[in-house]
């Protein structure tokens, strides 16, 4: 009965709409998926100016949340939250929210970087005999939205749960993943149903997905490791047949430290510390191309990063471990589960910025496989270091080693905005977008 009373406080989270409601809603959501006010939504149509902002990700419906809530008046920090939660719904493939991964900041007012890395660690027992790992990532982004955003929580998470509600159009990168990878969930009967029989183009709803981000919206991130919702979710995998107790979800917490960081004339270069991959940004900067061939799907790992107008910059990579990580959904909650296999936490951003006046230059994430962190840190020198068009860099590089989604602003963004660029590697799936 408690179990059953816990289950309709969520689901209220969705009620109370009436069905001309809900019509409104749904076409809201597929123009206007930050759920801005009408005089302040953006225009389909990318211009240029003298001010400068983007965003770019594996995924385009996620890269176009992050560009409203920066048309909303958030920073990087916003719409880099906003686009953690949007992939976790269409690009779950990558980017759940069992997903592992790490951020760097770079804060306009402070000139100082932070970093967030959430690494996989192995949930006590397994799921069917697959582990999984600990979600920590909301407990991650939740501490970075409160150290660097500035728009109100609920902002950030709504258009996620807007789009797992009332749906959205499959991206050609969650159809290219499930083509790639659909095969390996037929053994989970809840991922089956959710992905069974999606196709790009298609409209996929995530109802149980949508409780779940309610949740986190209306009562705060520490509600999914710490509140209500963590105990809903601890039953939920005991009934899976795994193990995942609610102190183990609120005593694996992320790690929040300056960033590794080396000097670049009057810069600095950002990426994570260990145990994420920062070592393998470096040697991509170092000029060491990354190793493998060109990948032809997520492989589990996506990047995202975003730039404000006044210099604040944001990026994240992903991981599942492996291409729908542990290839389990949690019935009752949507959220797939992350692997914690040896490649989850080769993962890094890399942001450049100068610590003395705050400038911006670079800031990017990879995704495709564990060496795509070392494939940014191979365009961000070609682009600044050796001068060349970050469009060109991408396109000769054919996604080896990795995605890049990056933006750039060689003479820094206050000094040359009309010089930055966004970009999408276009080997893969995603999109980059300026802010009006």
């Amino acid at each position: 009965m408690r179990n059953a009373a816990l289950i309709g406080v969520f689901l209220l989270a969705g009620c109370g709409f009436s069905e001309t409601d809900r019509q409104r809603e749904r076409a809201d959501n597929a123009t206007n998926p930050a759920n801005q006010p009408q005089n302040a939504r953006g225009y389909s149509v990318v211009s240029k100016g003298s001010r400068f902002a983007a965003t770019t990700a594996e995924e385009g419906r996620a890269a176009e949340v992050g560009r409203e809530i920066l048309e909303a008046g958030g920073n990087a920090t916003d719409a880099a939250v906003a686009m953690y939660f949007a992939l976790s719904v269409t690009l779950p493939s990558a980017a759940s929210l069992g997903a592992s991964g790490a951020c760097v900041v770079h804060n306009d007012k402070t000139k100082q970087a932070e970093a967030f890395v959430f690494p996989p660690v192995a949930a006590p027992g397994a799921v069917k005999g697959t582990p999984f790992s600990v979600p920590t990532g909301v407990r991650a982004i939740t501490l970075m939205h409160v150290r660097h955003g500035q728009l109100r929580w609920e902002q950030t998470v709504s258009p996620a749960e807007r789009l797992a509600r009332f749906g959205f159009q499959v991206s050609r990168a969650l159809a290219r993943d499930l083509q790639a990878g659909g095969a390996l969930l037929g053994a989970d009967a809840e991922a089956r149903r959710i992905f069974g029989n999606v196709s790009e183009g298609s409209l996929l709803t995530q109802p149980e997905l949508a409780v779940v981000l309610g949740g986190i919206r209306q009562r705060g991130g520490a509600e999914f490791f710490q509140g209500a919702l963590a105990r809903t979710f601890s039953e939920q995998v005991s009934q899976a047949g795994g193990s995942l107790p609610v102190d183990t979800l609120r005593t694996v917490v992320p790690i929040a430290s300056a960033p590794m960081s080396v000097s670049h004339y009057r810069s600095r270069i950002y990426v994570a510390p260990s145990p994420a991959a920062g070592s393998s940004v470096l040697a991509g900067w170092n000029g060491q191309q990354a190793a493998g061939g060109t990948v032809v799907d997520s492989g589990g790992f996506a990047g995202f990063a975003a730039v404000d107008s006044k210099g604040g910059a944001a990026a994240c990579a992903v991981s599942m471990g492996q291409l729908f990580g542990a290839r389990v959904v949690v019935p009752g909650s949507g959220i797939m589960l992350g692997s914690p296999s040896p490649e989850a936490a080769s993962v890094s951003p890399m942001i450049i910025a100068n610590p003395g006046n705050g400038e911006f230059t670079f800031a990017g994430a990879g995704g495709g496989g564990p060496t795509a962190a070392q494939a940014v840190g191979y365009v961000a020198r070609e682009v600044i270091d050796n001068g060349r068009n970050l469009a060109t860099v991408l396109a000769n590089r054919r996604a080896q080693g990795g995605f890049v989604n990056a933006i750039v602003c060689p003479s820094g963004l206050r000094g040359s905005p009309e010089a930055c660029r966004t970009g999408a590697d276009p080997a893969g799936a995603g999109l980059s977008t300026i802010a009006q």
